[in-house]
Parts: structure tokens; sequence; C-alpha cells
């Protein structure tokens, strides 16, 4: 773990050099960037997480690509946000930072991009089953049925997004009281 997050930061120092222009903003620009991010994943979370949210994700690139887009920044931005809160932590010893230092790696580990990519990807295998039996099972009832096996697929994937949005909101308010900026 430890050695994950040197790499982490590595690559980010490395970054802020050479690659993004966006790493070598001030805190106070990066936690109003953060802010943003959080606002566009919250208007993203609550189509996501519907069946028809997710049917949008599976078929159509754009929607996609957009998904995509906003979950690299989150993680770029939270990893950013890491890096400033545990430069300050070193000097001291403030419960809260330690607390806002879990939760992003909580963050980085559970719901990190390719976990969350993956997780996608086994609900849009699980979209394509529920479609392709579709008329088999559409006048079917309880679970068997079209409408149980979407109602389940939609609980389990809402869940999923509602848990990465109160983790983005927890890291949010956190970042808000240590006043990085």
């Amino acid at each position: 773990m430890k050695l994950r997050i040197a790499l982490a930061t590595f690559i980010t120092a490395l970054s802020s050099n050479f690659c993004s222009p966006l790493l070598a903003q001030d805190s106070a620009s990066m936690v109003a960037a953060f802010d943003d991010l959080v606002t566009r994943w919250d208007l993203l979370a609550s189509d996501l997480g519907s069946y028809e949210g997710l049917n949008k994700y599976c078929t159509e690139k754009a929607y996609q690509d957009n998904v995509i887009s906003i979950l690299e920044d989150i993680h770029h931005y939270d990893s950013v946000l890491y890096d400033a809160i545990a430069r300050k932590a070193r000097f001291s010893d403030n419960s809260e930072m330690k607390k806002t230092l879990k939760q992003i790696e909580e963050f980085e580990t559970e719901f990190k991009g390719p976990s969350f990519m993956k997780k996608l990807h086994d609900e849009c295998v699980g979209r394509r089953e529920i479609e392709k039996s579709r008329t088999e099972t559409k006048n079917d009832i309880g679970m068997n049925s079209y409408d149980g096996q979407v109602m389940v697929l939609e609980a389990d994937l809402h869940k999923y997004v509602v848990h990465i949005t109160k983790l983005m909101d927890h890291i949010k308010d956190h970042v808000h009281h240590l006043h990085i900026e």
C-alpha cells in the first residue's frame, strides 16, 4: 500500500512538471475543481444509478466517454488532494487530516478506475442477458421476471453509485474543514 502511494505521489509530481497544467494549480483552485467534480459526479450518479442510465452507458459511446472522463478527473484530483494533505499532515497531528487520508485511500482502493470500469462492464453484461431474455421473462412473476431482474440489477448498481457519492461527499467536506487552500 505504501509503495502504491509513493508511486502515485512520484507520478503526480512528475506529471505536474511535464504533463498536466491542472496539477500546477494552487490549493484553492484544486479544492474548487474537486467541488466542481463532485457536482458533476452527483448529476451523473443520479442518472447512472438507474437502469436507464446503465442502458445509456452500455449503448452510447459519448455517454460512456463522459463517465470515464469524470472518473479519471476525480481520481486525478483526489490523488493531488491526498498528496497536499499528506504533506500538511506530516507537520500536524490533526485527526481530521488522518481521517481524510484514510477515506481517500479507501476511495482509491475500493473504487479505483479499473474496479469501477469492471463493475460497469459486469452490469452491462447483466443488462444484455436481461434484454436477451426479455420476451420470455416479460410475463413471469417475481425475481425471474424481466421487471424483477431489472430491479435487482438496478438496486445493486444504485448501491454502488451511492457509496461512491457518499465517500466523495465526505472527502469534500473534510477538505473544506481542513482549509488546505
